[in-house]
Order: structure tokens, then C-alpha cells, then sequence
């Protein structure tokens, strides 16, 4: 019965402090490309470096300051993380075309010590069948978060412009403050750190499948509306709702995998590895709009299912002792697609156009599924718990 009580808690601020985390980070980092491109005037290219740069703030923070501090110094940064938030959706609203890097950099550099620890706590079960719930649950709250988020902002869109939207959303970011106090971090004494006493074989499993889509989803999130505004010149809240089929079906997807969760991940993955690239064909060349949706939703499919698999390979093949700062090199390597990816397409659109470069993202969708099938599918946690 304590268990159980426990195991409830438990979830409560595990969804809690997801949901409200992942709205606010799915916001800021879709609206910012169109708050700077159509309020401030930033051409493609400084969309892509501001985008970079942000990331790359995560990235030195996930993977350089969060696995060396101890556990009392992460908790208390990861609270004030927290709270940090709030204040830069403020700032952002008051920002201009200077002041927005300062206030995107600080934002990315707060996530990085926010997410990863999230991710630790949602596996910090010693049963491992709970586990791999509870992070379906996380997985599942963080969906769920995507689709409120686009269904509330795609019609906040309708009354009010891309600024207005960070005001507009602090409210979101408080539970994740309020929740910050709860949250569970290993204990100090049987954490490792270094590179070289981790399970390497499955952080980089986990990695190279997130790959498979991480490179997709890069483009997606940061440039998805704006290629909607540019090639069937809709407004601002119809761009945006390209979003919506996209999250409602990971969503679902992730929901299924809550209530039955996967048993062979080689499955699983083949299957998500075929429907992006069908996804991504549809999104390179649509007739219409409604060709957008239908692809976004079939991107949504492996969207739903290719992190969460990731985070249950870590689960099935690594010691909680280890967790914490594999989570941290696992979300730093996701964070280097970001830093390179934007960019570099930010500047090939203007040159190659938008449904050319698209149609190019197949490609290292292939390269990392014969990667992982070739290392990796023979693996045991690929099979079972």
C-alpha cells in the first residue's frame, strides 16, 4: 500500500512538472523562429544561429555542469532553473532585436539543467516493470503538453501577436517551479559521472535511435510554420496548427506505449524508421495543406514512439547509479543536432528551396537505422526487460 501511495505521488510530479516544462520549452522554441523572423526581421540564417547557440547553451549545461555537480547543487540549480523561466518569458515580451539573444541563450542554458533531471527522477524506480511505466508516463506527459500547447496557442494566434504568446504563457511555467521542491535526484554516494564508468554501449544505442528522427524533428520544429507561411501564404494561426495532427498523434502513440508498453524495441523501430520516411516525402512535396497535415501526422507516429524508446533502452541496460549522467550525455548528443541542423538548412533553403532540403532529411534517417541495425539490434534489452 506504501508503495503504491508512493508510486502515485510519485506520478503526480512526474506529469505535473513535464507538462508544464514541456509546453513552455515546445513555445518558446517554435515561436521564437516566427517571433524573430516576422516581428524582428531576422532573415533564415540568423534564425538558424540564434537556434544553434541556444542549444548550444543546453548542451555545455546537460553535458559539462549538470553530471559534476553534486546532488544538493543540482537540485537547488534545477529549482532555480525553475523559477528562471517564468522571468525570461517575461523578459522575451519586453525583448528587441539584441536583447532576444541574450534572453534565448539563458533559457537554453536553464533546460539544460532541467531536462535530463527530469528524466533521472522518472526512472529513479528500482522495480524495473515500474519503471519503464513511469517513463512511458513522462513520455506521455510530455505528448500531452505538445498538443495543449499548439491547441492553445494556434488560437491565442488568432487575437494576439507571436509576443504576446510568452506573456501569455508564464502561467504554464509555475507548476514546474511549485513541483521543482518534490522531484527525486539519486543519492550522492553511488553516482557516477565520468565518461569512462558508464554503460557506453547503451548511451550510444539510445542516441543513434533518437537519431533516426532527432535530425527530422530539428527542421520541423524550428522552421514547420514558417515553410507553411512561405509556400501557401496562410495566416499566422493556420501555419501554426500544422502542430496540432502532429503532437494529438504522438500523443496517442505514447499513450498506447503507457498502457502497453513495447517488449521488442527492433520492431518498434523499423516500423517508426519507414514512417518518417514517408512522412518526410509527403512533407517535401504536398499538393496542399491538407498534404502538410497528413504528413505532420504521420511524422507525429515516430515522433511518439522513437524517445521514449531511447529512454527505455537506457532504463532496461544501465544501473541507476549511472543514470543521471547518462540522461545527461543522452540529451546533450540531441542537443548537438540542434546546434548544427538549423543552421545549416537556415542557409541551404535560401539557395535550394524549402522542398528540396526536406526531401534530403531522408537520408540520415536510413544511415542511422542501418547504424542501430547493424550494432545494435542483436542486443538484449532490444528484446526484453
Amino acid at each position: 500500500m506504501l508503495k503504491n501511495k508512493r508510486f502515485i505521488w510519485y506520478t503526480i510530479v512526474i506529469v505535473a512538472s513535464t507538462v508544464s516544462m514541456r509546453i513552455v520549452n515546445n513555445m518558446i522554441v517554435t515561436t521564437i523562429p516566427l517571433f524573430t523572423k516576422y516581428e524582428l526581421n531576422f532573415f533564415n540564417g540568423e534564425i538558424g544561429i540564434l537556434t544553434s547557440l541556444t542549444f548550444l547553451m543546453t548542451l555545455i549545461s546537460s553535458s559539462i555542469i549538470n553530471p559534476r555537480m553534486n546532488t544538493k547543487l543540482r537540485k537547488i540549480m534545477y529549482i532555480l532553473s525553475s523559477f528562471l523561466i517564468i522571468l525570461i518569458l517575461l523578459m522575451i515580451f519586453y525583448s528587441n532585436g539584441i536583447t532576444i539573444w541574450i534572453f534565448s541563450l539563458i533559457a537554453g542554458f536553464s533546460y539544460g539543467l532541467i531536462t535530463p533531471n527530469i528524466i533521472t527522477s522518472a526512472s529513479m524506480v528500482d522495480d524495473k516493470l515500474l519503471a519503464e511505466r513511469l517513463l512511458a508516463i513522462y513520455s506521455l506527459s510530455l505528448s500531452l503538453s505538445l498538443v495543449l500547447g499548439p491547441y492553445l496557442e494556434t488560437y491565442l494566434l488568432n487575437f494576439y501577436n507571436y509576443r504576446y504568446i510568452f506573456l501569455l504563457f508564464i502561467p504554464l511555467a509555475i507548476p514546474l517551479f511549485i513541483f521543482s521542491f518534490y522531484s527525486n535526484f539519486p543519492e550522492e554516494k553511488n553516482e557516477k559521472y565520468r565518461f569512462n564508468e558508464i554503460n557506453k554501449k547503451s548511451l550510444f544505442s539510445a542516441v543513434i535511435n533518437v537519431m533516426i528522427y532527432n535530425i527530422p524533428f530539428s527542421i520541423i520544429t524550428v522552421y514547420a510554420s514558417i515553410y507553411v507561411i512561405e509556400i501557401f501564404h496562410l495566416s499566422r494561426s493556420i501555419s501554426y496548427s500544422v502542430f496540432i495532427p502532429f503532437f494529438t498523434v504522438s500523443f496517442f502513440t505514447r499513450l498506447y506505449m503507457a498502457i502497453k508498453p513495447f517488449k521488442n524495441l527492433k520492431i518498434a523501430i523499423s516500423i517508426s524508421t519507414f514512417l518518417t520516411i514517408v512522412g518526410i516525402i509527403f512533407l517535401s512535396f504536398p499538393f496542399n495543406i491538407y498534404t502538410i497535415f497528413i504528413s505532420m501526422a504521420l511524422l507525429g507516429i515516430p515522433h511518439g514512439t522513437m524517445y521514449p524508446i531511447s529512454t527505455i533502452i537506457i532504463s532496461r541496460s544501465t544501473k541507476i547509479e549511472e543514470r543521471n549522467s547518462i540522461n545527461s550525455y543522452f540529451v546533450s548528443f540531441g542537443n548537438l543536432i540542434m546546434i548544427i541542423v538549423p543552421p545549416l538548412y537556415g542557409y541551404l533553403f535560401n539557395y535550394f528551396g524549402y522542398r528540396m532540403m526536406i526531401a534530403t532529411l531522408i537520408i540520415p534517417v536510413i544511415i542511422f537505422y542501418l547504424i542501430l541495425y547493424i550494432k545494435y539490434f542483436n542486443e538484449s534489452y532490444m528484446l526484453n526487460r
